[in-house]
């Protein structure tokens, strides 16, 4: 710390001439907004030579630069201040550069980055020596995500804890600010209804601290994505509409978004007559409003109600891909079990070789394979064969290797394996353990294929799943077993582990741009010669569907009544893109051209 105060110091006096200053500053940006870069928090005592009243100008003068370099720029600065602490003056940079992006109207930078560090910076107010600086940005954040909830329901889990710490410290500025977050956490429950239940145990600790009766006046301040003046939004000519985040359920968005990507799967499940599954419904139901309805965004609150794994906590991150695999596997069993009752015969398991073909439920029809396993011991040279089903195929990254793509990983994950030490084959001649050999091939290829690249690794050191961060080369094309597929979407995560961060749906196109801690995580291809259907007409739903699109258009016209004021949010592009989610009342129009959840 001494030889950092040093160099702070003889950077000071190097840089008293004003030339000086705007050259530090350029350097300091250049820095902070390449891609391909990625500083060190200790870079952060160049902002020393920034004087306080200086600010401003600082931050008019990095505002002239393109929006993506100020996202790239932005998220640096708030990595920074949720790791640094000697930098007294980075946390009013970043809250007047959020200021600054916010007279501009990029709105869609300040909810990205509030997404992506709003529970880490949230955590560090606790720690007296940093409050000062991180406690602005975190209530201005929470203050002006008025259009979701999805910052408030991100630090939900750590609220009770923090007020504590806050309350036992007894200091000015713990005092401060515990006053301050209970306030603004009354007003938020209020702010964002329709979560039975989530806020039960937060509004018993919040009485506690015995908030202001005006406590409303809080959120009495301009909102990001301004929903004084945009109460109700109707969605662009391009028929798209979004998601409604509804605490930390990017997981499950991303994945809706995906699979209603998929024509072949969507018009299977608006076409199919069993309406009577109760998770099939309803997701027939979302998938016929996606489509046909005329509102900026959607609540999928009964899907999640249906299809929340075990083990996954309200309001808290969770592992797209298992959200997937379990809802595809719902949707299966249950279309089965009705099936199977049908014809009088027994359920059986998705791995059997008997029982249902691949195509006697949407869910196979549209994403089941088949994949033969031959195992042979090297003693008796005796071989055993296995067929199973598969709707989904995880491909892991080979030990220390850095340039992958995904035609490679899926040849590693087709390679023989050699069955020895701990995992030696149970020979039926030998009848003992022996080494051996099993290799796998795809005797069946599905016609939407899922390949989900394990970024997330266990490490036995820290007992958590940590994220893999290799660049992988997104091969827009597949050849598997002499079928070609074509990569059409992509759920991508952005963050650091699997249970923070942020997941969304795009477009290959888009994949180009990203960068870590963006990574590819569940990609879906379409088999060349099963060609997408055109979208099913409106006259063809069935009578359920067709009354419940009746009754939203009726609502709708009854809220177009109100004195609100109407919105129109443009898209560019062509294409088919995802539905944008999270709440933010249709598509974000960023020089990203991401399709968030």
């Amino acid at each position: 710390m001494n030889d950092i105060e040093q160099v702070q110091e003889m950077f000071t006096k190097a840089c008293s001439m004003e030339e000086l200053f705007v050259a530090t500053l350029k350097a300091l940006y250049n820095g902070i907004s390449d891609p391909e870069r990625q500083p060190s928090p200790t870079m952060s005592i160049v902002l020393q030579l920034i004087d306080y009243k200086k600010i401003p100008f600082a931050v008019q003068w990095i505002l002239q630069h393109n929006e993506q370099s100020l996202e790239r720029a932005l998220l640096t600065l708030c990595n920074w201040l949720s790791k640094w602490m000697y930098t007294p003056n980075l946390g009013p940079l970043v809250l007047c550069f959020m200021q600054g992006l916010e007279a501009k109207q990029h709105d869609d930078i300040l909810i990205e980055v509030a997404r992506v560090y709003i529970e880490k910076l949230f955590k560090l107010v606790i720690l007296e020596s940093i409050r000062g600086s991180v406690g602005p940005v975190v209530l201005y954040i929470l203050e002006r995500m008025q259009h979701n909830p999805e910052a408030f329901h991100k630090i939900l889990p750590h609220i009770n804890s923090i007020l504590n710490s806050l309350y036992k410290q007894r200091s000015d500025s713990s005092q401060y600010y515990l006053h301050k977050f209970v306030n603004l956490f009354m007003a938020l429950m209020e702010h964002f209804p329709g979560h039975p239940g989530l806020y039960d145990d937060l509004k018993d600790t919040l009485e506690q601290y015995h908030p202001e009766k005006n406590y409303k006046e809080t959120l009495n301040c301009k909102s990001w994505l301004d929903i004084n003046n945009c109460t109700l939004t109707i969605r662009s000519s391009t028929g798209k509409v979004g998601l409604n985040n509804l605490g930390n359920t990017c997981y499950m968005n991303s994945v809706l978004q995906a699979l209603y990507m998929t024509k072949l799967f969507r018009n299977s499940v608006l076409q199919s007559p069993r309406d009577t599954m109760p998770l099939f419904s309803k997701l027939q139901a979302l998938f016929a409003l996606l489509q046909f309805s005329q509102r900026c965004s959607l609540s999928p609150n009964d899907i999640l109600n249906l299809a929340r794994p075990p083990g996954f906590q309200p309001g808290h991150q969770h592992d797209s891909s298992e959200f997937l695999g379990y809802l595809l596997d719902i949707l299966h069993e249950q279309e089965h079990s009705i099936y199977s009752s049908s014809i009088g015969n027994n359920a059986v398991n998705i791995g059997s070789s008997s029982g249902m073909s691949s195509d006697s439920t949407v869910v196979q029809g549209s994403f089941g394979g088949r994949i033969l396993t031959v195992s042979r011991c090297d003693v008796c040279g005796l071989q055993s064969e296995r067929t199973d089903s598969f709707r989904e195929l995880q491909l892991s990254f080979p030990n220390n290797c850095m340039d992958q793509s995904v035609h490679t990983l899926l040849n590693y994950y087709l390679q023989p394996e050699r069955l020895c030490g701990d995992n030696q084959y149970h020979c039926d001649t030998c009848k003992r353990l022996t080494d051996g050999e099993r290799v796998s091939r795809i005797v069946e290829t599905p016609r939407r294929l899922i390949l989900t690249l394990k970024h997330f690794r266990y490490d036995p050191v820290s007992q958590q799943r940590t994220k893999l961060l290799q660049r992988v080369k997104l091969d827009s094309y597949l050849v598997l077993e002499n079928v070609r597929y074509e990569l059409y979407a992509a759920v991508v995560h952005c963050g650091s582990s699997v249970d923070s961060g942020h997941y969304y749906t795009t477009q290959p196109e888009e994949l180009c741009q990203l960068h870590p801690p963006e990574t590819p995580y569940i990609l879906f291809y379409s088999r060349d010669d099963c060609v997408d259907p055109e979208p099913l007409p409106r006259t063809v739903l069935s009578a359920r569907l067709q009354e419940l699109l009746m009754k939203d258009s009726a609502d709708l016209e009854a809220e177009k009544k109100r004195p609100v004021k109407l919105k129109t949010i443009n898209q560019n592009g062509g294409g088919d893109p995802p539905p944008p989610g999270c709440g933010d009342g249709g598509f974000i129009n960023n020089s990203h051209n991401r399709y968030v959840c």
